[in-house]
């Protein structure tokens, strides 16, 4: 039986293995997670009030979210599944390569501490409904010149 922590971890082991710099790796990886998640997808990323709904959203914000950074990096540090949800304590990281904020490339190594909540369908297969915390600020502490 699938765990709720099981689609991201997959979600991360397809952004480890990736190289975002290649033409078109972007949009495979956007794909690729899309998969992960349902049809109907809800996703509330905290540093901004706007919410992902569906497919389609999911992949413009993925680009966004994965596009200024090449070698991204996501590791679990902590993670806690009951039921249908997981709750994971994250350590994102990547080399800042692309505008970032209104931040041009400095080609510098990243990192951010991040909170994500995932709600998966029954079998815990798709994620149906993600909430990720993290604080915009530091990572701009890093870029800002």
């Amino acid at each position: 039986m699938a765990r709720p922590s099981d689609p991201m971890l997959e979600e991360f082991r397809l952004l480890a293995e990736a190289d975002l710099s290649r033409p078109g790796e972007l949009d495979r990886i956007a794909d690729a997670i899309c998969d992960l998640f349902t049809d109907d997808c809800l996703l509330e990323d905290t540093s901004t009030t706007d919410v992902v709904r569906g497919r389609d959203e999911l992949h413009t914000y993925c680009k966004a979210l994965f596009g200024p950074f090449s070698d991204v990096r996501i590791v679990p540090q902590e993670i806690h599944d009951a039921g249908t949800t997981s709750v994971m304590v994250l350590r994102i990281s990547g080399r800042h390569t692309g505008d970032l904020y209104g931040h041009p490339a400095t080609g510098r190594e990243v990192w951010f501490p991040a909170v994500a909540i995932y709600r998966c369908n029954d079998d815990c297969t798709k994620v149906r409904h993600e909430t990720l915390a993290y604080d915009t600020g530091f990572i701009i502490s890093q870029i800002a010149d």
